[in-house]
This record gives C-alpha cells, sequence and structure tokens, in this order.
C-alpha cells in the first residue's frame, strides 16, 4: 500500500514538473500572460517587454526594431530552448540578436555574471544606434537592472507622446545627442537638445542635458536640472544620482550622501550610487567603509577608473 502511495506521489509530482516546463516553454499561454510586462511604447527607441512570440516579433519588425537584446539565459532549460527559437524568428525578420545571459528565477539573483551581463547589455544598447528591444522572461526583474544602468548613462525607454512628425524629429534629435555624449562631445550634445522645443523635452533629455553640464563643469546647472527632474520624475534613480555627484563635486558631502541614498533606495545595485556613497565615506576618512563600497561598485562597474583609483590609494595606506 505505502509503495502504491509512493509511486502515486511520484506519478503527481513528474506530471507537474513535466505541466510545469510546458507552460514555462510557452510563455504564450493565459498563466504566463497574466504576470507578464506589457510591451511599452513601440515608437520608443528602447522598447522593452517579456519574451517575444511570433506575433510581437511582426509589431516589432513593421516598427523597425533592428536589434533585440535577450537577458535570457542559456543555463536555465527553458530558457535555453527559448533562446534557440528566439534566434530563429530573429533572423527571420531580419533583426539581429544579443544575449547577454542573467540567470533570475521569481526575481531571485542566480549565478556570478548577473551584474556583468547588465553591464554588457546596457553598453551594447548604448553604443548602437539600432531600435532596440530589451527583454527578459517576463519582462519584470532582469530589465530593470538594464534600465537603472541606462538611466545612469541618462538613456531611457521614455514614451514619446508626440504627433509622428514630432515624435521623429525629438527622437532624431535625442538619439544625435547621445551619441555626441558616448563619444565625449558635449558641446555638440547640448546643441543637438537645444533644438528641441521645450514643451518636447522628454525625460531622457532633459536627464541627458543635466549630465552633460556635470561633465563640463557646469555644477550649479546640473544641480538645478537634477533637482527639477527629482520632483518631476521621483522614480528615476538617474536623477538622484546626477544629484549627488553635483553635490560631491562642489564639496557638499551631506547632500551627497542623501542623494546617493535615495539613488540606492530606488535601485540598490546602481554602481554610481554605491561608489558615490563609497566617495563620501573616503571623504570623511571612513576607510573601511569607503574601502567595500568602492569594491562593490567596481564589481559592478569594472570600466570605472575613479572608483579603481581611489581603491588603490586606500590600499596603498
Amino acid at each position: 500500500m505505502n509503495k502504491k502511495l509512493m509511486l502515486r506521489g511520484l506519478a503527481i509530482v513528474l506530471a507537474a514538473g513535466v505541466a510545469g516546463y510546458l507552460i514555462l516553454i510557452n510563455p504564450d499561454n493565459p498563466l504566463t500572460r497574466a504576470f507578464q510586462r506589457r510591451i511599452t511604447d513601440i515608437d520608443s527607441r528602447i522598447v522593452i517587454g517579456p519574451y517575444p512570440v511570433e506575433r510581437d516579433f511582426q509589431k516589432l519588425a513593421a516598427a523597425h526594431v533592428g536589434l533585440i537584446v535577450s537577458l535570457l539565459d542559456p543555463a536555465i532549460p527553458y530558457e535555453r530552448s527559448l533562446l534557440e527559437k528566439e534566434r530563429r524568428l530573429a533572423a527571420g525578420y531580419g533583426m539581429r540578436l544579443r544575449n547577454f545571459p542573467m540567470a533570475s528565477i521569481l526575481g531571485r539573483k542566480f549565478g556570478g555574471y548577473y551584474q556583468t551581463s547588465a553591464a554588457d547589455a546596457a553598453a551594447a544598447i548604448a553604443g548602437t544606434s539600432d531600435k532596440v528591444y530589451l527583454h527578459c522572461y517576463l519582462g519584470l526583474h532582469r530589465i530593470q537592472v538594464v534600465r537603472d544602468l541606462l538611466a545612469a548613462k541618462g538613456i531611457g525607454a521614455e514614451r514619446y507622446a508626440l504627433r509622428q512628425a514630432e515624435r521623429e524629429q525629438s527622437r532624431s534629435l535625442l538619439d544625435a545627442a547621445d551619441a555626441a555624449f558616448q563619444a565625449r562631445r558635449y558641446d555638440e550634445a547640448l546643441a543637438q537638445l537645444a533644438q528641441i522645443p521645450p514643451g518636447e523635452l522628454s525625460n531622457d533629455a532633459r536627464l541627458l542635458r543635466s549630465w552633460c553640464d556635470y561633465q563640463l563643469g557646469h555644477y550649479e546647472a546640473a544641480a538645478t536640472q537634477f533637482a527639477t527632474l527629482r520632483t518631476t520624475a521621483p522614480t528615476l534613480a538617474a536623477a538622484a544620482v546626477g544629484a549627488g555627484y553635483c553635490a560631491l563635486r562642489t564639496g557638499q558631502n551631506q547632500q551627497a550622501e542623501t542623494e546617493f541614498n535615495a539613488a540606492l533606495r530606488l535601485a540598490p545595485d546602481n554602481a554610481d550610487a554605491v561608489g558615490g556613497l563609497g566617495l563620501v565615506r573616503y571623504r570623511a576618512g571612513e576607510s573601511a567603509e569607503a574601502a567595500r563600497l568602492l569594491r562593490r561598485a567596481v564589481e559592478l562597474a569594472p570600466a570605472n577608473q575613479e572608483f579603481r583609483d581611489v581603491l588603490a590609494q586606500l590600499a596603498r595606506k
């Protein structure tokens, strides 16, 4: 009797496992759709959402998306199968696909490459002029990490709520400004942004303008703009980060700490906020805490030379 019950229980477990796998391998089902994020405004340069099924590819192709950035992790069996299918669909619709594996199940991170992949994905998106579709499985957790990194660069998945002709012109100007910013031609970026009518400036454009002023050393002007964004877009972590660095560069350490902590409440893994707080601790003479925070920041953003230089100084003490 006990043996029969055990076998029956095992059969139920196996059946449940198979059923679960079949649901996961087919995201286009009522249960999965109930938890998925909807695809954002198709007119944005960076469109975000869940795993794209074929009808989604049709919409993305019609909207001239040229690059798919997939955060699926082939180390997860069902995501490996979905990624293979996605590659075929992308090729069939004439799109490039780049994969930056980020292992996550229900928002829980796995694997030591999570943050590195997020940083690489953000860099790939920042470095292309193509229209991009960024996605993970449900479009909820992993893409948010990449969005925070992009926001710190002044790049976002902003909805363009203008008429078509105005939208295309504003988007072209913003894209040109972003390209100039990435090339460190900050005056040129500001000149491009200045051509966008004030009433049509998106949060992305305002954020990029603020970072341009910051990079040019116009800390007061940048601080004013970041402060405005902190009010109009209170969930935008990059605005708090920018305000923090303006405060830091002008010797307002306490204000910088307040802003970086605000950014970290919105985006706990924001490398610039973690590193900025490390710089505040360094200035305060709290070497051990500064080193801990800066090591974490370097893990999140290995290319940040300022964080590395201060860590090296701390190591020599």
